[in-house]
């Protein structure tokens, strides 16, 4: 019945549309990179609180999200880089429907009792997750890159994750003092949500290296602050990766994410003892246990993928992950495909040709023609005049103006 942390941030694989292992360097100024992702993520089980292996969710509960993802880089020095990423998000799961509380324990009457006190764990949401807006700065290409990273996540108003029957209360204790109110189809809430709704700082340093055997190494560690009595977390992720053909990278990866302060109690969950159990056969709160839930969350995913670049600007990325260690978490298996598009809003810079011949321009002028110093000069034939009203000539015999002639062009230089 508790739906931990179900979101997974696999779409952030998709940040990035260069090669991963040049994921740390900036992009030129001028350059933008827009990539579409989507990811498709499921899963059955869950990490609860001591980090101990994952147990199925209660009543066949079943988590599947779907993930679009739209982002864009920007380059506006050769060192500093800007991106946004949007999620566009539908989350659910399913349960199998279950009786809670025993006759007398509701506050209605026997009578319509099992109508009034089914409950349905199945919820569904939808829309606008997370926005991330990260900013860049490259220290150093060679011979190893390194940059530092700044990472803003805002939420967009969803409603963030509560107890498994709403906000309040906040202890165990007051819970069950008045389990018959709460636990009512009605007060169905638990924690399927589309976020944390907080805001998180996420401030990072990346490295990475290229080995002759065209071989990558990246490696990401970092603090993240977050802010609305959420856990602070140790963040780091390693990533390698071998280009096997021109235009074909296959890479792993592995993400850390630890807590190392303690998060703020947003809910009550009610927890099965025996996940494996159906629901026929629950007789009351025998089979269940209260859990103060706390924003925090361990976990560490593995990912494997590959990168096929079809043209010099386009890229896919396909990949899998899986977390295979956390707390209060589920344990998420993701699907995803991303395409990456980069162009440069800049003019390229000019060739070695272009710069030692610069273009000139050509303008047009008429200038007399000199006879060579060897020859004299001939004299045109005089004709008889023309004569005028006035009396006059309409011509003399003086120089011709010839055409204008062209002026050299400088590949004509010795």
């Amino acid at each position: 019945m508790n739906t931990r942390s179900i979101l997974a941030m696999s779409a952030l694989a998709l940040a990035s549309v260069g090669l991963p292992a040049q994921a740390q360097w900036t992009l030129p100024r001028g350059d933008v990179a827009l990539v579409a992702g989507y990811d498709f993520q499921f899963a059955s089980q869950e990490f609860r609180d001591g980090h101990e292996r994952p147990v199925d969710f209660p009543l066949n509960g079943r988590y599947s999200g779907s993930t679009l993802t739209l982002g864009a880089r920007a380059g506006f020095t050769d060192r500093l880089e800007l991106e946004i990423l949007l999620p566009i998000k539908l989350v659910s799961f399913t349960a199998d429907p279950v009786i809670l509380l025993e006759p007398g324990m509701s506050m209605g009457s026997n009578l319509d009792f099992y109508q009034e006190n089914i409950i349905d764990l199945s919820q569904t949401r939808r829309g606008l997750g997370d926005i991330y807006i990260s900013g860049r700065y490259s220290l150093l290409r060679n011979p190893i890159a390194m940059a530092l990273e700044a990472k803003l996540k805002t939420p967009t108003g969803y409603q963030g994750p509560q107890g498994t029957f709403g906000p309040n209360p906040t202890n165990s204790e007051a819970f069950e003092a008045n389990v018959g109110n709460l636990v009512r189809p009605g007060n169905v809430s638990d924690d399927v949500t589309l976020g944390d709704g907080q805001v998180d700082l996420t401030l990072s340093a990346l490295v990475g290296a290229s080995f002759p055997t065209r071989t990558f190494m990246r490696f990401d560690a970092g603090y993240n602050i977050r802010f609305g009595g959420a856990g602070d977390q140790l963040v780091g992720s390693l990533k390698i990766g071998q280009l096997v053909a021109s235009r074909l990278l296959l890479y792993v990866e592995s993400r850390l994410a630890y807590t190392v302060t303690e998060g703020r109690v947003y809910g009550v969950s009610v927890a099965a003892i025996d996940p494996s159990l159906p629901a026929v056969d629950y007789q009351g709160l025998d089979n269940l246990f209260l859990r103060e839930i706390r924003l925090e969350r361990d976990a560490i995913d593995v990912v494997g993928g590959a990168i096929v670049r079809i043209t010099d600007e386009v890229e896919v990325n396909v990949g899998y992950s899986r977390t295979v260690w956390g707390r209060n978490t589920a344990a998420i298996n993701a699907v995803y495909v991303g395409v990456g598009v980069r162009a440069s809003l800049l003019e390229p810079p000019p060739t070695p040709e272009e710069e030692a011949y610069p273009e000139e321009e050509y303008v047009e002028e008429e200038y007399e023609v000199a006879p060579p110093e060897d020859e004299a000069p001939v004299e045109a034939p005089v004709e008889a005049p023309t004569p005028t009203p006035a009396g006059g000539a309409a011509g003399t015999a003086g120089g011709a103006q010839g055409p204008p002639s062209p002026p050299l062009d400088e590949t004509d230089a010795p």
